[in-house]
């Protein structure tokens, strides 16, 4: 008999299939084991398996039960604390996407605005003496005109560069056009 489990290892062996190796239990922890094994409706050795499995991923130390609670809640804490952070940055982006809109705006409008004055204030210097009151009029209408157009001017280049930051990411350098020189 001897001769044949041996033979029988040796030629599953060689067919691929998995050997077994024997780890040796006290009999208080076999009961234990194997209650709690039929417990879950599996066998001893699957059981086993798994509970190595377990530990030896986690790199827990299975004798030291205060040690290894400790360490799972401290994993647990480490990964609500990523969470909590990553939610952090998500709302960061939002509020400073809003404030980044606000502050572009201001900006593109003021620098509209002060072209705009340069080009008026040139004009009506020139102009002003030598117009009839229907003539101001006229220069009126187109005055609101032209400050019609420039805010929506200002609306789409606040939105295109909006659009090129949140495409462009939080966090990260633009690429350099090929072609351009940056200044």
């Amino acid at each position: 008999m001897p001769g044949q489990v041996g033979s029988l290892l040796l030629k599953n062996y060689l067919m691929g299939a998995e050997l077994r190796k024997r780890v040796t239990l006290d009999n208080s922890t076999h009961r234990k084991g194997e209650a709690a094994a039929i417990g879950m409706g599996t066998t001893l050795g699957i059981y086993a398996s798994a509970a190595v499995e377990y530990f030896a991923t986690r790199g827990l130390d299975p004798r030291e039960t205060e040690a290894r609670e400790g360490q799972l809640i401290m994993q647990q804490i480490k990964r609500l604390g990523d969470r909590v952070f990553r939610f952090m940055q998500e709302q960061e982006r939002g509020l400073l996407t809003g404030m980044l809109q606000e502050m572009l705006r201001t900006r593109i409008t003021l620098d509209r605005v002060l072209r705009m004055n340069e080009i008026l204030v040139s004009n009506l210097n020139s102009r002003l003496e030598t117009l009839s009151d229907a003539q101001l009029k006229q220069q009126q209408e187109a005055l609101k005109l032209l400050r019609g157009r420039n805010e929506e001017a200002i609306e789409k280049q606040t939105a295109d560069v909006l659009a090129a930051v949140q495409k462009q990411g939080p966090g990260r350098q633009a690429k350099p056009e090929a072609g351009t020189a940056s200044k």
